[in-house]
Protein backbone atom coordinates (compact mmCIF):
# COMPACT_ATOMS: atom_id res chain seq x y z
CA UNK A 1 0.00 0.00 0.00
CA UNK A 2 3.09 2.25 1.03
CA UNK A 3 4.71 1.74 -2.77
CA UNK A 4 0.88 2.41 -3.89
CA UNK A 5 0.65 5.37 -2.62
CA UNK A 6 3.88 7.11 -3.04
CA UNK A 7 3.60 5.68 -6.45
CA UNK A 8 -0.14 7.52 -6.96
CA UNK A 9 1.57 10.51 -5.33
CA UNK A 10 4.54 10.71 -7.85
CA UNK A 11 2.24 10.90 -10.78
CA UNK A 12 0.31 13.54 -8.96
CA UNK A 13 3.17 15.40 -8.83
CA UNK A 14 4.04 15.05 -12.08
CA UNK A 15 0.75 15.88 -13.28
CA UNK A 16 1.41 18.94 -10.94
CA UNK A 17 4.86 19.54 -12.59
CA UNK A 18 3.01 19.24 -15.90
CA UNK A 19 0.36 21.76 -15.58
CA UNK A 20 2.87 24.10 -14.59
CA UNK A 21 5.35 23.92 -17.68
CA UNK A 22 2.50 23.98 -19.72
CA UNK A 23 0.27 26.61 -17.99
CA UNK A 24 1.69 29.48 -20.27
CA UNK A 25 0.79 30.39 -23.80
CA UNK A 26 3.73 29.59 -26.36
CA UNK A 27 4.04 31.75 -29.39
CA UNK A 28 7.12 31.25 -31.56
CA UNK A 29 9.36 34.16 -32.32
CA UNK A 30 12.12 34.53 -34.99
CA UNK A 31 15.46 36.87 -34.59
CA UNK A 32 18.99 36.56 -35.14
CA UNK A 33 21.72 35.64 -33.08
CA UNK A 34 23.19 38.06 -31.02
CA UNK A 35 23.53 37.25 -27.68
CA UNK A 36 21.71 40.43 -26.22
CA UNK A 37 18.14 39.55 -27.83
CA UNK A 38 18.32 35.85 -26.31
CA UNK A 39 18.83 37.67 -22.98
CA UNK A 40 16.08 39.83 -23.42
CA UNK A 41 13.77 36.85 -24.28
CA UNK A 42 14.90 35.14 -21.47
CA UNK A 43 14.32 38.15 -19.21
CA UNK A 44 10.65 38.11 -20.44
CA UNK A 45 9.95 35.10 -20.11
CA UNK A 46 11.01 35.20 -16.34
CA UNK A 47 9.31 38.12 -15.98
CA UNK A 48 5.51 36.38 -16.07
CA UNK A 49 3.95 33.68 -16.21
CA UNK A 50 1.67 34.05 -18.77
CA UNK A 51 3.30 33.50 -21.64
CA UNK A 52 6.43 32.22 -23.11
CA UNK A 53 8.32 32.85 -25.75
CA UNK A 54 9.74 30.27 -27.95
CA UNK A 55 13.32 32.01 -29.69
CA UNK A 56 13.87 30.36 -32.76
CA UNK A 57 17.11 32.10 -33.46
CA UNK A 58 19.13 32.37 -37.14
CA UNK A 59 22.44 33.26 -37.99
CA UNK A 60 22.53 37.39 -38.57
CA UNK A 61 24.36 37.10 -41.88
CA UNK A 62 21.54 34.68 -43.16
CA UNK A 63 18.70 36.55 -42.06
CA UNK A 64 17.45 38.76 -44.03
CA UNK A 65 17.04 36.24 -46.81
CA UNK A 66 16.10 33.05 -44.83
CA UNK A 67 13.49 35.25 -42.83
CA UNK A 68 11.57 35.67 -46.64
CA UNK A 69 12.16 32.47 -47.31
CA UNK A 70 10.65 31.02 -43.99
CA UNK A 71 8.20 33.36 -44.83
CA UNK A 72 7.59 32.44 -48.33
CA UNK A 73 7.39 29.04 -47.07
CA UNK A 74 4.44 29.22 -44.85
CA UNK A 75 6.81 28.23 -41.67
CA UNK A 76 5.03 28.25 -38.32
CA UNK A 77 5.34 31.74 -36.30
CA UNK A 78 3.85 33.82 -34.14
CA UNK A 79 6.15 37.21 -34.43
CA UNK A 80 9.45 38.08 -35.95
CA UNK A 81 12.07 40.32 -35.78
CA UNK A 82 13.40 42.51 -39.13
CA UNK A 83 16.97 43.32 -39.53
CA UNK A 84 17.06 45.13 -42.46
CA UNK A 85 14.02 47.38 -42.06
CA UNK A 86 13.14 48.12 -45.88
CA UNK A 87 12.27 44.77 -46.40
CA UNK A 88 8.57 45.78 -44.96
CA UNK A 89 7.76 46.94 -48.12
CA UNK A 90 7.60 43.43 -50.01
CA UNK A 91 6.57 41.81 -46.29
CA UNK A 92 3.32 43.84 -46.97
CA UNK A 93 2.87 42.82 -50.53
CA UNK A 94 3.38 39.89 -50.16
CA UNK A 95 0.92 39.60 -46.50
CA UNK A 96 3.68 38.86 -44.14
CA UNK A 97 2.67 41.71 -41.50
CA UNK A 98 -0.58 42.19 -39.47
CA UNK A 99 -1.76 45.89 -39.08
CA UNK A 100 -1.69 46.31 -35.66
CA UNK A 101 -3.97 49.10 -35.28
CA UNK A 102 -6.77 47.49 -33.67
CA UNK A 103 -4.77 45.72 -31.09
CA UNK A 104 -3.06 48.98 -30.53
CA UNK A 105 -6.33 50.19 -29.85
CA UNK A 106 -7.92 47.22 -27.68
CA UNK A 107 -4.88 47.33 -25.48
CA UNK A 108 -4.40 51.03 -25.37
CA UNK A 109 -1.01 51.02 -26.09
CA UNK A 110 1.16 54.50 -25.70
CA UNK A 111 2.43 54.96 -29.41
CA UNK A 112 3.89 58.21 -27.89
CA UNK A 113 6.78 57.36 -26.65
CA UNK A 114 8.02 56.53 -29.76
CA UNK A 115 6.05 58.57 -32.03
CA UNK A 116 9.90 59.94 -33.62
CA UNK A 117 9.75 56.82 -35.51
CA UNK A 118 6.55 56.63 -36.82
CA UNK A 119 7.32 57.55 -40.51
CA UNK A 120 9.04 54.07 -39.99
CA UNK A 121 6.28 51.64 -38.27
CA UNK A 122 3.76 53.54 -40.18
CA UNK A 123 2.95 52.68 -44.12
CA UNK A 124 0.33 53.96 -45.66
CA UNK A 125 -1.22 55.50 -42.39
CA UNK A 126 -1.46 51.57 -41.29
CA UNK A 127 1.33 50.39 -37.94
CA UNK A 128 3.39 47.37 -39.53
CA UNK A 129 5.73 47.31 -36.64
CA UNK A 130 6.62 48.44 -33.13
CA UNK A 131 10.16 49.03 -32.66
CA UNK A 132 12.12 47.30 -29.93
CA UNK A 133 15.58 49.20 -30.53
CA UNK A 134 15.68 53.08 -31.02
CA UNK A 135 17.86 54.65 -34.22
CA UNK A 136 21.23 56.64 -33.84
CA UNK A 137 24.62 56.09 -35.57
CA UNK A 138 27.77 57.33 -33.81
CA UNK A 139 31.45 57.47 -33.60
CA UNK A 140 32.90 55.03 -31.46
CA UNK A 141 36.71 55.65 -30.71
CA UNK A 142 39.55 53.73 -28.86
CA UNK A 143 41.49 56.42 -27.21
CA UNK A 144 44.75 54.07 -25.76
CA UNK A 145 44.77 54.48 -30.46
CA UNK A 146 44.33 58.31 -29.92
CA UNK A 147 47.02 58.54 -27.29
CA UNK A 148 49.29 56.45 -28.85
CA UNK A 149 49.30 59.01 -31.44
CA UNK A 150 49.34 62.16 -29.52
CA UNK A 151 46.03 63.10 -31.43
CA UNK A 152 42.46 64.67 -29.63
CA UNK A 153 39.72 62.19 -29.15
CA UNK A 154 36.50 63.12 -31.17
CA UNK A 155 34.55 64.44 -28.70
CA UNK A 156 37.03 67.25 -28.96
CA UNK A 157 35.96 68.24 -32.12
CA UNK A 158 32.23 68.07 -31.38
CA UNK A 159 32.67 70.11 -28.23
CA UNK A 160 34.44 72.76 -30.68
CA UNK A 161 31.42 72.69 -33.20
CA UNK A 162 34.29 71.32 -35.64
CA UNK A 163 33.60 67.27 -36.34
CA UNK A 164 33.27 67.74 -40.16
CA UNK A 165 33.92 64.72 -42.43
CA UNK A 166 36.76 66.68 -43.45
CA UNK A 167 38.62 66.65 -40.13
CA UNK A 168 37.28 62.79 -39.78
CA UNK A 169 39.56 62.04 -42.80
CA UNK A 170 42.54 64.41 -41.12
CA UNK A 171 42.20 62.44 -38.34
CA UNK A 172 41.89 59.04 -39.52
CA UNK A 173 44.92 59.30 -41.70
CA UNK A 174 46.88 61.23 -38.46
CA UNK A 175 46.05 57.67 -36.30
CA UNK A 176 46.92 55.00 -39.14
CA UNK A 177 50.33 54.10 -39.02
CA UNK A 178 50.55 52.90 -43.20
CA UNK A 179 51.47 49.40 -42.75
CA UNK A 180 47.88 48.20 -42.26
CA UNK A 181 48.88 47.41 -38.37
CA UNK A 182 46.91 50.70 -37.25
CA UNK A 183 43.70 51.97 -39.36
CA UNK A 184 42.38 55.61 -38.32
CA UNK A 185 38.34 54.45 -38.86
CA UNK A 186 36.74 51.69 -39.99
CA UNK A 187 33.54 52.31 -42.24
CA UNK A 188 31.67 48.49 -42.78
CA UNK A 189 30.22 47.38 -45.99
CA UNK A 190 26.86 48.50 -45.84
CA UNK A 191 24.87 50.88 -48.07
CA UNK A 192 24.49 53.45 -45.39
CA UNK A 193 28.09 53.43 -44.74
CA UNK A 194 29.52 54.28 -47.70
CA UNK A 195 26.33 57.38 -48.03
CA UNK A 196 26.19 58.62 -44.69
CA UNK A 197 26.73 62.43 -45.45
CA UNK A 198 23.99 62.22 -48.57
CA UNK A 199 21.91 60.61 -46.09
CA UNK A 200 22.45 63.85 -43.24
CA UNK A 201 21.40 66.11 -46.28
CA UNK A 202 18.14 64.52 -46.55
CA UNK A 203 19.00 62.96 -49.93
CA UNK A 204 16.23 59.91 -50.52
CA UNK A 205 18.31 58.93 -54.07
CA UNK A 206 14.54 57.89 -55.37
CA UNK A 207 11.42 59.69 -53.64
CA UNK A 208 8.14 57.52 -52.86
CA UNK A 209 6.65 58.82 -56.29
CA UNK A 210 9.62 57.86 -58.35
CA UNK A 211 11.41 60.77 -58.75
CA UNK A 212 15.43 61.06 -58.63
CA UNK A 213 16.40 62.52 -55.10
CA UNK A 214 20.59 62.82 -55.88
CA UNK A 215 22.81 65.19 -55.96
CA UNK A 216 26.68 65.38 -55.74
CA UNK A 217 26.47 64.42 -51.70
CA UNK A 218 26.47 61.18 -52.65
CA UNK A 219 29.41 61.52 -54.67
CA UNK A 220 31.41 63.12 -52.14
CA UNK A 221 30.40 60.23 -49.69
CA UNK A 222 32.21 57.93 -51.79
CA UNK A 223 35.36 60.11 -52.27
CA UNK A 224 35.66 60.05 -48.91
CA UNK A 225 36.45 56.51 -48.49
CA UNK A 226 38.70 56.25 -51.80
CA UNK A 227 41.01 58.46 -50.71
CA UNK A 228 41.07 57.45 -46.78
CA UNK A 229 41.76 54.10 -48.83
CA UNK A 230 44.43 55.69 -50.82
CA UNK A 231 45.95 57.23 -47.82
CA UNK A 232 45.46 53.65 -46.17
CA UNK A 233 43.57 55.41 -43.21
CA UNK A 234 40.70 53.21 -43.36
CA UNK A 235 40.19 49.49 -43.73
CA UNK A 236 39.37 48.88 -47.57
CA UNK A 237 36.20 47.79 -48.64
CA UNK A 238 37.69 44.59 -50.44
CA UNK A 239 39.57 43.68 -47.55
CA UNK A 240 36.56 43.21 -45.25
CA UNK A 241 34.85 41.97 -48.32
CA UNK A 242 37.33 38.77 -48.89
CA UNK A 243 38.10 38.09 -45.69
CA UNK A 244 34.22 38.24 -44.34
CA UNK A 245 36.22 40.88 -41.57
CA UNK A 246 33.38 41.81 -38.92
CA UNK A 247 33.35 45.50 -37.95
CA UNK A 248 33.04 44.21 -34.21
CA UNK A 249 35.86 42.05 -34.20
CA UNK A 250 38.25 44.73 -36.09
CA UNK A 251 37.91 47.22 -33.12
CA UNK A 252 37.56 44.71 -30.50
CA UNK A 253 41.55 43.71 -32.12
CA UNK A 254 42.89 46.97 -30.81
CA UNK A 255 43.74 48.25 -34.00
CA UNK A 256 41.28 50.44 -35.14
CA UNK A 257 41.02 54.27 -33.75
CA UNK A 258 37.57 55.01 -34.42
CA UNK A 259 34.33 52.87 -35.58
CA UNK A 260 31.27 54.59 -37.68
CA UNK A 261 28.46 52.34 -35.79
CA UNK A 262 24.89 52.28 -34.42
CA UNK A 263 23.37 52.37 -31.45
CA UNK A 264 23.84 48.35 -30.86
CA UNK A 265 27.38 48.48 -30.36
CA UNK A 266 27.51 49.29 -26.58
CA UNK A 267 25.68 45.92 -26.45
CA UNK A 268 28.69 44.24 -28.60
CA UNK A 269 31.50 45.89 -26.25
CA UNK A 270 29.98 44.02 -23.00
CA UNK A 271 30.20 41.12 -24.72
CA UNK A 272 33.52 41.63 -25.67
CA UNK A 273 34.63 42.45 -21.71
CA UNK A 274 32.51 39.93 -19.72
CA UNK A 275 34.42 36.85 -22.92
CA UNK A 276 37.75 39.42 -22.29
CA UNK A 277 37.85 39.78 -26.51
CA UNK A 278 39.15 42.90 -26.33
CA UNK A 279 42.59 43.44 -26.85
CA UNK A 280 45.63 45.82 -25.88
CA UNK A 281 42.97 48.13 -24.39
CA UNK A 282 40.31 47.74 -21.70
CA UNK A 283 36.88 48.75 -20.87
CA UNK A 284 37.40 52.30 -19.67
CA UNK A 285 39.68 52.79 -22.68
CA UNK A 286 36.83 53.17 -25.65
CA UNK A 287 33.92 55.81 -25.74
CA UNK A 288 31.32 57.37 -28.24
CA UNK A 289 30.41 60.87 -29.53
CA UNK A 290 28.55 62.35 -32.70
CA UNK A 291 28.86 61.09 -36.07
CA UNK A 292 30.59 63.26 -38.40
CA UNK A 293 29.07 65.98 -40.28
CA UNK A 294 28.83 68.75 -42.04
CA UNK A 295 25.35 70.34 -41.94
CA UNK A 296 24.19 73.54 -39.95
CA UNK A 297 22.01 71.48 -37.58
CA UNK A 298 23.29 67.81 -36.46
CA UNK A 299 21.90 65.01 -37.87
CA UNK A 300 22.72 61.23 -37.64
CA UNK A 301 21.55 58.21 -39.47
CA UNK A 302 19.78 55.09 -38.90
CA UNK A 303 16.49 53.15 -38.80
CA UNK A 304 14.61 51.20 -35.67
CA UNK A 305 14.81 47.50 -35.38
CA UNK A 306 11.43 46.18 -35.21
CA UNK A 307 9.04 43.26 -34.69
CA UNK A 308 6.59 42.19 -36.78
CA UNK A 309 3.54 40.43 -36.17
CA UNK A 310 2.94 37.09 -38.54
CA UNK A 311 -1.28 37.61 -40.19
CA UNK A 312 -1.63 33.77 -40.00
CA UNK A 313 -0.46 33.50 -36.06
CA UNK A 314 -3.54 31.84 -34.36
CA UNK A 315 -2.19 33.64 -30.99
CA UNK A 316 -2.10 37.25 -32.04
CA UNK A 317 -3.39 38.89 -29.02
CA UNK A 318 -0.66 36.80 -26.67
CA UNK A 319 2.18 37.71 -29.65
CA UNK A 320 1.14 41.60 -28.97
CA UNK A 321 1.30 41.84 -25.48
CA UNK A 322 5.24 40.88 -26.08
CA UNK A 323 6.09 42.55 -28.40
CA UNK A 324 4.53 46.12 -27.21
CA UNK A 325 6.18 45.07 -23.82
CA UNK A 326 9.54 45.22 -25.83
CA UNK A 327 8.22 48.59 -27.34
CA UNK A 328 7.23 49.74 -24.11
CA UNK A 329 8.35 51.27 -20.88
CA UNK A 330 9.21 47.74 -18.96
CA UNK A 331 11.03 46.84 -21.66
CA UNK A 332 13.24 49.65 -22.61
CA UNK A 333 14.58 49.19 -19.65
CA UNK A 334 15.75 45.69 -20.26
CA UNK A 335 16.74 46.81 -24.14
CA UNK A 336 18.86 49.46 -21.97
CA UNK A 337 20.77 47.18 -19.49
CA UNK A 338 21.97 44.85 -22.79
CA UNK A 339 23.26 48.22 -23.91
CA UNK A 340 21.20 48.98 -26.37
CA UNK A 341 19.38 52.17 -27.32
CA UNK A 342 15.79 51.69 -26.48
CA UNK A 343 13.02 53.11 -28.80
CA UNK A 344 12.15 55.40 -25.81
CA UNK A 345 13.49 57.19 -22.88
CA UNK A 346 12.55 57.59 -19.11
CA UNK A 347 14.37 58.51 -16.30
CA UNK A 348 14.93 54.42 -15.31
CA UNK A 349 16.20 53.66 -19.15
CA UNK A 350 18.86 56.51 -18.19
CA UNK A 351 20.22 55.20 -15.48
CA UNK A 352 20.32 51.76 -17.03
CA UNK A 353 22.52 53.39 -20.08
CA UNK A 354 24.42 54.94 -17.78
CA UNK A 355 25.53 51.65 -15.99
CA UNK A 356 26.63 50.20 -19.39
CA UNK A 357 28.83 52.89 -21.30
CA UNK A 358 32.37 53.86 -20.40
CA UNK A 359 31.81 57.33 -19.10
CA UNK A 360 29.61 60.10 -19.11
CA UNK A 361 30.46 61.77 -21.80
CA UNK A 362 29.52 58.87 -23.79
CA UNK A 363 26.52 58.55 -21.82
CA UNK A 364 25.16 62.66 -23.01
CA UNK A 365 26.06 61.75 -26.42
CA UNK A 366 24.30 58.54 -26.58
CA UNK A 367 21.14 59.68 -25.37
CA UNK A 368 20.89 63.53 -26.26
CA UNK A 369 17.91 64.47 -28.16
CA UNK A 370 18.86 64.63 -32.30
CA UNK A 371 17.68 64.43 -35.98
CA UNK A 372 17.83 60.89 -37.32
CA UNK A 373 17.62 59.98 -40.74
CA UNK A 374 16.64 57.07 -41.98
CA UNK A 375 18.01 57.42 -45.90
CA UNK A 376 15.64 55.62 -48.07
CA UNK A 377 12.85 54.53 -46.85
CA UNK A 378 9.94 53.55 -49.12
CA UNK A 379 8.73 50.61 -51.80
CA UNK A 380 12.39 51.23 -53.54
CA UNK A 381 14.44 50.86 -50.40
CA UNK A 382 15.07 47.16 -50.90
CA UNK A 383 16.75 47.46 -54.68
CA UNK A 384 18.53 50.75 -53.17
CA UNK A 385 20.19 48.87 -50.28
CA UNK A 386 21.40 46.37 -52.68
CA UNK A 387 22.69 49.01 -55.68
CA UNK A 388 24.33 51.37 -53.02
CA UNK A 389 27.24 49.42 -51.91
CA UNK A 390 27.69 47.69 -55.54
CA UNK A 391 28.16 51.62 -56.84
CA UNK A 392 30.82 52.60 -54.05
CA UNK A 393 32.84 49.05 -55.33
CA UNK A 394 32.86 50.34 -58.70
CA UNK A 395 33.67 53.53 -57.62
CA UNK A 396 36.71 52.89 -56.21
CA UNK A 397 37.77 50.99 -59.66
CA UNK A 398 36.58 53.39 -61.77
CA UNK A 399 38.92 56.28 -64.02
CA UNK A 400 35.90 57.98 -64.62
CA UNK A 401 35.58 61.51 -63.19
CA UNK A 402 32.56 62.11 -60.88
CA UNK A 403 30.32 63.71 -63.14
CA UNK A 404 30.60 60.90 -65.87
CA UNK A 405 30.27 58.49 -62.81
CA UNK A 406 27.04 60.30 -61.94
CA UNK A 407 25.37 60.80 -65.06
CA UNK A 408 26.03 57.51 -66.75
CA UNK A 409 26.36 55.10 -63.86
CA UNK A 410 24.94 56.27 -60.76
CA UNK A 411 21.45 58.00 -62.60
CA UNK A 412 20.87 55.07 -64.77
CA UNK A 413 21.29 52.55 -62.02
CA UNK A 414 18.53 54.41 -60.23
CA UNK A 415 16.20 55.03 -63.37
CA UNK A 416 16.64 51.37 -63.57
CA UNK A 417 15.42 50.50 -59.97
CA UNK A 418 12.45 53.21 -60.99
CA UNK A 419 11.00 51.33 -63.83
CA UNK A 420 11.94 47.78 -62.38
CA UNK A 421 9.79 48.60 -59.37
CA UNK A 422 6.59 50.39 -60.97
Amino acid sequence: MKKLLCAVMAIGLVGILSVGAYARDTIIYYLWDDPTYKNIVEEFNNSQDEIFVDAKIIPAKDYPSKILTLLAGGVKMDVYMNKRQVDIFPMIDNGYVEPLDELIKKYKFDLGGISVYKDIYTVDGEVYALPLRGASWYTYYNKRVFEQAGVPTPDTFVEKGKWTWEKFVEIAEQLATGDGKVYGALMYIWSLCQSIPATQRGIQYITADGKLDVDDSLIYSFKIRKKMESKKAIMPLVELLVTKTHYSKAFWEGNVGMLLIGEWFPGMMIKARDENLLKGFTWHDWGLTRLPCNEAEYRTVGMPTCNHLHPDSKKKEIAFKFISWMAGAKGAEVVAKWGFLPPRSTPEVQKRLASVLPDEKSLKYFIEPKVVLPGWFNKYAPKLNTEIQKLMEEYLLTDMTDNQFMETVIKKRFENIIKATM
